[in-house]
């Protein structure tokens, strides 16, 4: 399949994005799991070892929680870096654990957090301040404000994984006219699979350790198929949103 490009003269089909988003993953899911074996097992690895060490009881499956939050910025990141670069640079191999533009992506994931958690800081002081009534509601209103303008800035990842890094204001910009499309798009693509993730979260709670790491393992593969998914469709809006720096090729199957 090839992907479609954005309808309306550069306006975001919200349909079709979504679709091919799920499609391109589906299709090429023997490449995907060639690409994410090695990172997910190390994940799956340092969990099992985390909860062993914390006695397996509360303070290890907390100890894994953490494991896997620190290990997904590493060898999460790491997939979806090699992810980005098979869609738009049709590499089916890495060169490595972190392959190329994984330095970028981690940089390029800084300064967005950066910037939002200076939006929230800013947030946190709107708040303090009295009348507390009238701050508070104000500090609620800044809070989803940032919560839904940082996903507007999302075209910095896959520019950062084919090394043609890009401004926070330059994709900023890039998305003018397509900020609701693009929430939307970003809604549908994890959803389905954020509400997997929270069920299997709250299962393995309720049970013992042994099954509660294999839970756990479950919801991992769920997290890359998540990823896989929106960073497929970041990907096609990269290339049909930035074709001057974007590979001009298109993943076909």
């Amino acid at each position: 399949m090839s992907f479609a490009a954005p309808a309306g003269g550069g306006g975001i089909d919200i349909a079709n994005s979504v679709r091919d988003a799920y499609t391109v993953v589906i299709e090429n899911a023997r490449v995907a799991l060639d690409l994410a074996w090695l990172p997910f097992a190390i994940l799956v690895g340092a969990e099992i070892v985390a909860l062993l060490l914390g006695g397996g009881g509360w303070f290890g499956h907390i100890l894994a929680l953490l494991v896997r939050g620190l290990g997904f910025l590493v060898f999460g990141t790491a997939f979806i870096v090699r992810w980005h670069r098979f869609i738009l640079l049709g590499e089916t191999t890495a060169e490595g654990l972190l392959p190329p533009g994984w330095g970028g992506f981690v940089l390029a994931a800084v300064k967005v957090g950066a910037s939002a958690g200076v939006g929230y800081i800013v947030v946190v002081l709107i708040a303090a301040m009295p009348p507390h009534y009238l701050t508070g509601a104000l500090a609620i209103i800044g809070a989803l404000a940032v919560a839904f303008a940082t996903p507007r800035v999302s075209l910095v990842f896959p520019a950062a994984a084919v090394e043609q890094p890009m401004s926070l204001r330059e994709a900023w910009v890039l998305m003018t006219g397509n900020h609701w499309q693009l929430l939307v798009c970003l809604v549908l693509c994890y959803l389905p699979f954020g509400i997997a993730h929270y069920v299997l979260g709250k299962i393995g709670l309720a049970l013992p350790s042994v099954l509660w790491i294999l839970f756990q393992v479950l919801g991992l593969a769920v997290s890359f198929a998540a990823v896989a998914v929106v960073a497929a469709l970041l990907s096609d809006l990269y290339r049909t949103m930035a074709p001057a720096t974007a590979p001009a090729g298109r993943l076909s199957a």
